[in-house]
C-alpha cells in the first residue's frame, strides 16, 4: 500500500521543498498524509474539469505544478477548486517553484522536448542552457517549437538560434541574462512587452510559447518517475487540454 506521505516523501527528494520561493505554497495542501493512493492523476492545474476527470477515474490524489491554494483562503465557495476536492474526498500535492528548480524539473523537461544538448542548468535563475539539435533563424525554429511543444501559436523576435536559453512558463525576465550565459536564443512561456524591445535590441531570438505549453511538458516525465518508484499505484495523466486557444 502506497500512502500520500510516501509520494510526497519521494517528491521532496526530486525536487527539494526548500528551493521553493518563499511566497509559494507547495506541498500537501489537500487531504492526510496517511491516505492510500491507488490512482493519481497529474495535471498542471487543478481545475474543475481536472477535479471531475480525478472523481471519475477513482483516484484519491492529483499532483500538480500549479498550487490550488494560494492566496489565503477566507471561505469555501461551492464550485471552486478546493471545495470540489474536500467534496470528492481527493487530496491536492502541489510541486511548483521547487518543481522548477528540479533537475529532473520542468525545463529539463522543455529542453528535453526541444532536443537540446550539451545543457547547463542554472536552478537559481529557473534556466537551462543547450545547443539546438540544427541551427536555424528565428522563423524557422518558432515553427520548431510550435510543433514540439503543441503550442498554439508562437510569438518571437528575429535572430539566429545556435545557442538556446529556456525559461518555463512566465520566466520571460530570464531574456535578460543572455549577454552573462552567451546564448542567442531563448524560449519561454510569457513575454512582456519590454522584453520582446531588449531582445530586438540585444539581438536575441526570443520566443513566448505560452505558459501551458512550455510547463505541461513535465507532467509525462514526472508520472514515469513516479511510476518506477511506485509500480503498484497507477498514475494517471489528466487529459485537459491548453485551456486557450488562438487564431
Amino acid at each position: 500500500m502506497t500512502t500520500i506521505r510516501q509520494i510526497e516523501d519521494f517528491c521532496k527528494k526530486t525536487a527539494p521543498y526548500e528551493t521553493a520561493d518563499e511566497w509559494d505554497n507547495i506541498g500537501l495542501l489537500v487531504g492526510e498524509e496517511s491516505t492510500a493512493v491507488d490512482k493519481a492523476l497529474l495535471a498542471l492545474d487543478i481545475t474543475p474539469g481536472v477535479i471531475e476527470e480525478a472523481a471519475e477515474n477513482g483516484t484519491q490524489l492529483i499532483i500538480s505544478h500549479h498550487p490550488v491554494i494560494f492566496e489565503p483562503l477566507r471561505y469555501l465557495e461551492p464550485g471552486e477548486p478546493a471545495y470540489l476536492l474536500a467534496k470528492h474526498g481527493i487530496a491536492a500535492l502541489c510541486l511548483h517553484t521547487n518543481l522548477d528548480r528540479a533537475e529532473q524539473g520542468v525545463n529539463t523537461a522543455l529542453a528535453n522536448a526541444l532536443g537540446l544538448k550539451n545543457t547547463t542548468f542554472y536552478p537559481a535563475d529557473y534556466l537551462l542552457v543547450g545547443e539546438p539539435e540544427t541551427p536555424a533563424d528565428a522563423k524557422a525554429y518558432a515553427a520548431f517549437v510550435k510543433e514540439r511543444l503543441d503550442a498554439p501559436s508562437v510569438r518571437f523576435t528575429d535572430g539566429k538560434v545556435t545557442r538556446v536559453a529556456v525559461s518555463s512558463g512566465g520566466g520571460g525576465e530570464g531574456v535578460m541574462l543572455a549577454r552573462q550565459y552567451g546564448f542567442d536564443a531563448f524560449v519561454t512561456g510569457e513575454m512582456k512587452h519590454h522584453h520582446y524591445l531588449w531582445a530586438v535590441s540585444h539581438k536575441i531570438a526570443a520566443f513566448d510559447a505560452g505558459h501551458y505549453p512550455t510547463e505541461n511538458v513535465v507532467m509525462e516525465p514526472l508520472g514515469k518517475l513516479l511510476a518506477e518508484a511506485f509500480p503498484e499505484t497507477e498514475f494517471i495523466p489528466g487529459n485537459t487540454a491548453c485551456p486557450y486557444r488562438s487564431v
